[in-house]
């Protein structure tokens, strides 16, 4: 599946291609795994996320709303809607340029430079 990593731990986007929850896992970084649809911009995509990511230490915020309020925490990998047997779908490069442009490096109360994913919602 081609997807989009916003790699908030190492500062990074790039193109991955995981192939099932252990790649999640790994990617992410974490022990427990949600799935929520979310808007970016006025597309719907599904994000891969860590479900425990607000109860850790020292969390960073890795997607807002369009007031700047918390929407998700940690590594996060986009994908495309899930397909009429539910299973997640590639990105088009289309996609990809699309939500290239609404990720931001801002700062927080905590942390410098933090690859943002802007324009999340419900």
């Amino acid at each position: 599946m081609k997807a989009l990593l916003l790699d908030s731990v190492n500062k990074e986007v790039k193109e991955v291609n995981p192939q099932g929850l252990e790649d999640y896992y790994d990617m992410i970084g974490c022990k427990c795994i949600d799935i929520v649809t979310r808007s970016i911009g006025k597309n719907w995509y599904e994000i891969i996320c860590d479900d425990e990511g607000l109860l850790t230490n020292d969390p960073i915020i890795s997607a807002i709303d369009n007031f700047g309020q918390v929407m998700l925490v940690g590594n996060l990998i986009i994908c495309g809607p899930v397909d009429g047997e539910g299973e997640l779908t590639d990105l088009s490069d289309n996609d990809i340029k699309y939500i290239k442009k609404r990720i931001m490096t801002l700062d927080t109360r905590l942390h410098e430079d933090v690859l943002m994913l802007t324009q999340c919602g419900y």
